[in-house]
């Protein structure tokens, strides 16, 4: 079968490689659709310095169940599903709580441990496929696994009914974050970035005011707004040690930090701020695909207008070496590999 495998720094390769024969209690899924997440650029950079090549990368994808192993039982040849990317063992103090994102022992598909989904086939535990709802296109299921990290971050946040929340990043994260802001109550929601075209999809996501910071003060404005006292909660998912640092200081005394943007390096953090304001610090590396779903299936978060590019596989080592996916040339938001 054929595969994107990345080899080292800058260096993804098309290949032809063994395809995965399904374990006990796995399924062998023919690749439909993955999408193209932010972290196959890191690894593609080789800014992850814990991954080792050869690896297939590739992590938000589903097809259709080709083959099923021993074991197996809800899941049927011929099933449209879409795969959960951790990989958790289910046994440890963790997985037990039900924090499967915590797993003391978890592999990631694509990332650590586990081969990735840019292959014309991929293999996966019975315990990470969900049925996929005929009325979900394969490009929206790409999408999935972004939304679903963020159902996860947004369950860790304490916000109380009509609270304001300001969302630093206008990534699908951050988009998604805007809906579920809304959904949750929030009065008002600022979405805040750099890039004007991405920031124009703000109010269709739940959006109240999007600021645009190469060109205003979003601090000023937002504390002004605010009446001086900053919002209630604050969401960092642009991986931005600026975009850090603004939120911190907009954020209300005992207000919420929710960390969930990816940063590529340690950052400096003013700790005296979080202390004396009584700042609440809350991580995600979780996932809610089930409810995810359910938000597509039901047309609550809208994802299918952020699907701005469609490739091939041969056509990945040119994007991600060209800079179109790093630079987010020609108005890139959000790209999904079709088979």
């Amino acid at each position: 079968m054929k595969a994107a495998v990345w080899e080292g720094p800058n260096d993804l390769q098309i290949k032809n490689v063994p395809c995965p024969v399904p374990s006990e209690n796995e399924v062998l899924i023919e690749t439909r659709a993955v999408g193209i997440c932010g972290t196959d650029l890191e690894i593609f950079k080789g800014r992850f310095k814990h991954i080792v090549p050869p690896l297939i990368i590739g992590h938000e994808g589903g097809g259709t169940v080709q083959e099923i192993g021993r074991g197996v039982s809800r899941i049927k040849k011929g099933d449209r599903v879409i795969a959960e990317c951790i990989l958790y063992c289910g046994a440890c103090y963790y997985c037990r709580q039900g924090d499967f994102g915590l797993c003391d022992d978890s592999k990631v598909i694509g990332i650590s441990g586990a081969q990735g989904e840019y292959a014309e086939y991929f293999t996966v535990p019975e315990k990470n496929c969900y049925i996929l709802p005929e009325k979900i296109s394969w490009p929206e299921a790409c999408l999935i696994d972004s939304l679903a990290d963020t159902v996860h971050g947004f369950k860790k946040v304490n916000m109380p009914l009509y609270s304001t929340v300001a969302v630093f990043g206008p990534g699908p994260g951050g988009l998604f974050f805007c809906s579920l802001a809304k959904m949750r109550g929030a009065s008002k929601v600022y979405l805040v970035g750099t890039r004007e075209k991405r920031l124009r999809l703000g109010p269709r996501f739940g959006a109240d005011l999007a600021i645009n910071i190469n060109k205003d003060n979003a601090a000023e404005i937002i504390k002004e707004d605010t009446g001086g006292r900053g919002v209630d909660v604050v969401i960092e998912a642009s991986g931005s040690e600026r975009a850090l640092k603004d939120g911190m200081s907009i954020l209300k005394k005992g207000g919420t930090l929710q960390i969930y943007g990816v940063f590529g390096a340690a950052v400096p953090v003013d700790l005296e701020m979080i202390q004396l304001y009584e700042f609440n610090v809350v991580g995600s590396a979780g996932s809610d695909y089930a409810t995810s779903i359910k938000l597509v299936d039901e047309g609550a978060v809208n994802v299918k207008d952020l699907v701005s590019h469609k490739f091939r596989l041969e056509d990945l080592p040119g994007a991600f070496s060209s800079g179109l996916i790093e630079k987010r040339e020609d108005n890139y938001m959000k790209g999904v590999v079709l088979f």
